[in-house]
């Protein structure tokens, strides 16, 4: 459902990060995945199917890639990408075990961010990325948000006609392109379209609110549970250091394979908060990472945070439009004479 990826954007932009309290990443570390440990490829295996949550927040929805079973026929399960011995898997519990303890303590977090987009295809070569995003991102326990992207810079090449992946150019500043902005105040999401002088209203489901978000496409971004959080995902780890711990997460369900083909979360090894996020998206070549900078946790923002969950007015001239969890329209008002974000 529509609903899942609105959700699933709205978790990045909203941050119902809580998680996300650690010193900036760089882009090139969460750069193409390498194999960690414990990595066995299956023997002409495609890529893993995810199978149906139980009681899932989406919807019933089968198994990625499976055909419909016959009555008392069990529908074939799916293969994990990769296969880990007792001790890798003893290993990804413990650290997940130790992120929940810690996550557990955030009541609230603001920090600034960086998002890359990578495009394999269209993007300018040699790991860079085509858009470079910077912006601001606030969370309150359990589940109020605000996402806000200030300044956006995209590649351009110096010459147009050159499509090498060597070629030079340099991101340049749209200074009339404005981002997104999210802001959820436990009940809603509020998309703010400025291309349509719209304000977009999202109803979360019941059970998505309150700590019950940790049941959304991104759970691991929520504080979920280190046992909820291996039921919804094939986890190994990566590269680790002595510094980090990079855990890799391919979803089991079909409604968030549908969002992302996987997530890598670089781990702060001293605070076991994230350091920086990467999602790779469905099409196979695109990814975002998110770098987080300058956190200030359970610190005393009364003044930002006052208002900036409430649910917000439709600004002057702008229609306030419903939005059904299939993502369609189902109420558009007139525009409004009314002007506040």
């Amino acid at each position: 459902m529509l609903i899942a990826r609105r959700v699933l954007f709205a978790s990045l932009s909203l941050p119902l990060f809580a998680l996300l309290v650690a010193p900036i990443a760089s882009a090139q570390q969460l750069g193409p995945p390498n194999r960690g440990p414990g990595y066995q490829a299956q023997p002409g295996a495609a890529p893993p199917a995810a199978q149906q949550p139980p009681q899932s927040a989406y919807g019933p929805q089968p198994a990625a890639g499976a055909t419909p079973a016959g009555p008392g026929i069990a529908p074939p399960q799916p293969q994990p990408p990769f296969v880990l011995s007792e001790v890798e898997q003893q290993y990804v519990q413990q650290q997940l075990m130790m992120w929940e303890q810690e996550s557990s303590k955030i009541k609230t977090y603001s920090a600034r961010f960086t998002r890359l987009e990578y495009d394999n295809v269209f993007g300018p070569g040699n790991n860079a990325p085509m858009v470079v995003s910077t912006g601001q991102l606030s969370y309150s326990r359990p589940d109020k948000g605000s996402f806000k992207i200030e300044e956006i810079k995209r590649w351009k090449p110096a010459d147009p006609q050159n499509a090498a992946p060597d070629a030079p150019g340099a991101w340049e500043v749209q200074a009339h392109e404005i981002g997104e902005h999210w802001v959820c105040d436990g009940k809603a999401v509020f998309e703010y379209d400025h291309r349509n002088k719209q304000l977009n209203v999202m109803p979360l489901p019941e059970q998505l609110r309150g700590e019950q978000i940790v049941n959304g496409p991104l759970p691991f971004l929520f504080g979920a549970k280190a046992d909820q959080m291996s039921q919804r995902y094939w986890i190994r780890a990566r590269q680790s250091d002595a510094t980090q711990i990079w855990l890799e997460a391919y979803p089991r369900w079909q409604a968030d394979a549908a969002n992302y083909q996987r997530c890598d979360v670089m781990l702060d090894r001293k605070t076991m908060q994230p350091k920086a996020l990467q999602v790779h998206l469905p099409d196979g070549n695109s990814r975002h990472v998110y770098n987080f900078e300058d956190p200030n946790i359970n610190g005393t923002m009364t003044a930002l945070f006052g208002n900036l969950f409430n649910a917000p007015r439709t600004p002057l001239g702008w229609k306030r439009v419903i939005v059904d969890d299939m993502g369609n329209p189902a109420q558009a008002a007139a525009p409004s004479d009314t002007q506040r974000e």
